[in-house]
C-alpha cells in the first residue's frame, strides 16, 4: 500500500521588530478631519462705501471728459472744472463753513470707522467636530417649539441673538413658577447645541382669555 508524501508547511517569517498589524480603531484615529469653514458674517459696511466712491468717481469722470470735449473744440460750452475753481476761488468766509467743516470730519471718522471695523457675525457656532453654524432664527424657533410641549403652556414666541434668548410664554397660570421653570429647563437642552449657550430670559403671562 502506497501512501502520498505532502512537504511539511513553511514556517510564516516573524515580522520586523516593532510593528504591529493596523487595526480598524488605527486607521480611526489617523482619519483626516475637514478643514474648518468660514465663519458667517454679514456684508461689511466698507462695500457701502465703496460704491459711493464709485459713484463719486464716475461722476468726476464725467466732468473731466466734458471738459476735454470742449477743450479739443468738438463741443460749446462752459469749461465746468473752470467754473468750479473760480466760485471757490471767489468764496469768503461764511458761518454755514463751520458746521459744513465739522460734518466733514465726522463722515471722514466714520468712514475710517467703517474700514477698519471687522464684519459682524451672523450665526453661532455648534459644538461639533467640524464646521457647522445655526441662524439664531432657526434657534429661536426650536426654542419655541420645545417650550410649547411643557405642560402648562399654551403658545410660545423666541427672540434670539448670538447672546442671548427671549422666550415669551402664555400660559395657563403666569404665578406658577414651576412653569417657568420646566420651559427654562427644555430649552436649555436646546441651547446644549451651540458651543457658547445664549443668555435665557423666559417671561410668562397668562393666556387662553
Amino acid at each position: 500500500m502506497s501512501t502520498d508524501s505532502y512537504p511539511a508547511p513553511r514556517p510564516t517569517p516573524a515580522p520586523p521588530t516593532g510593528t504591529e498589524p493596523r487595526t480598524h480603531s488605527a486607521q480611526s484615529s489617523r482619519a483626516v478631519m475637514p478643514a474648518a469653514g468660514r465663519t458667517p458674517v454679514a456684508a461689511p459696511a466698507a462695500g457701502f462705501l465703496g460704491f459711493v466712491l464709485a459713484v463719486i468717481l464716475i461722476a468726476l469722470g464725467i466732468v473731466a471728459l466734458h471738459d476735454a470735449v470742449i477743450a479739443a473744440g468738438w463741443l460749446t460750452g462752459p469749461l465746468w472744472i473752470d467754473a468750479a475753481i473760480d466760485w471757490i476761488d471767489g468764496l469768503s468766509f461764511s458761518f454755514w463753513m463751520i458746521p459744513a467743516g465739522i460734518a466733514a470730519l465726522l463722515v471722514g471718522l466714520w468712514m475710517v470707522i467703517c474700514a477698519l471695523k471687522p464684519p459682524r457675525k451672523t450665526a453661532i457656532e455648534v459644538a461639533a467636530r467640524s464646521a457647522v453654524w445655526i441662524d439664531p432664527v432657526d434657534l429661536a424657533r426650536a426654542a419655541s417649539h420645545v417650550a410649547e410641549r411643557v405642560p402648562g403652556v399654551l403658545s410660545a414666541h423666541s427672540v434670539a441673538t448670538r447672546r442671548k434668548m427671549i422666550i415669551t410664554a402664555e400660559v395657563t397660570e403666569a404665578s406658577n413658577t414651576s412653569i417657568r421653570t420646566a420651559i427654562e429647563t427644555a430649552v436649555r437642552d436646546v441651547l446644549a447645541v451651540p458651543a457658547q449657550t445664549p443668555k435665557i430670559t423666559v417671561r410668562t403671562r397668562t393666556g387662553g382669555r
